[in-house]
């Protein structure tokens, strides 16, 4: 899939949820519920399409506000291990991040995310150990607890450093709220 037409249907998910951003009775990522574990995979993607760099992901998160938005604290675990050739942007990493329902509905929703992460080695891409991250992605959750949220995913240091050409990835979650 072009990248193109991955941000088309993230557009038109947008366009498709209701908003609302006042008096949140019920966070739309959890329900009820006050915690949250979730699976993350997905690919990279490059200018002229994608990779195979893998992106692998476990996190715990639990609900809160930013300026009466629904929002999520997450603490995560993950790794990009590459096929081949990529195999040397290969990293383990670990961060913080929160995201913000900026359109949600009963149980659908769009954030937007930002965290900060530590990586085990440092990377032609990015030549610093320190990364931001920065999320978009468009979610569901059903009535049961669990979650399904499609990704895209950016990596950078900021030009911390000299090289800093980023790491982009589009994918899947999967979580369970409990």
């Amino acid at each position: 899939m072009r990248i193109e037409t991955f941000v088309a249907l993230l557009v038109l998910n947008f366009l498709a949820l209701p908003v609302y951003a006042e008096d949140i009775e019920v966070n739309p990522m959890f329900g009820d519920n006050s915690n949250q574990l979730a699976i993350h995979g997905g690919e990279s993607f490059r200018s002229d399409g994608f990779e195979k760099l893998h992106f692998g992901a476990i996190s715990y998160s639990q609900p809160d506000t930013f300026f009466r938005l629904p929002a999520r604290n997450n603490i995560e675990v993950g790794a990009y291990k590459g096929d081949g050739s990529l195999a040397e942007f290969d990293v383990n990493f670990f961060g913080f991040s929160k995201d913000v329902a900026l359109l949600s509905g009963t149980n659908s929703y769009l954030t937007l995310g930002l965290g900060a992460y530590i990586k085990d080695k440092k990377a032609d891409r990015i030549s610093s150990k320190f990364t931001f991250g920065e999320k978009l992605a468009v979610g569901y959750r059903f009535d049961n607890g669990i979650n399904v949220e499609l990704f895209a995913r950016h990596f950078s240091n900021g030009g911390l450093t000299e090289k800093n050409s980023g790491q982009n990835f589009a994918g899947l979650t999967v979580g369970y709220s409990f």
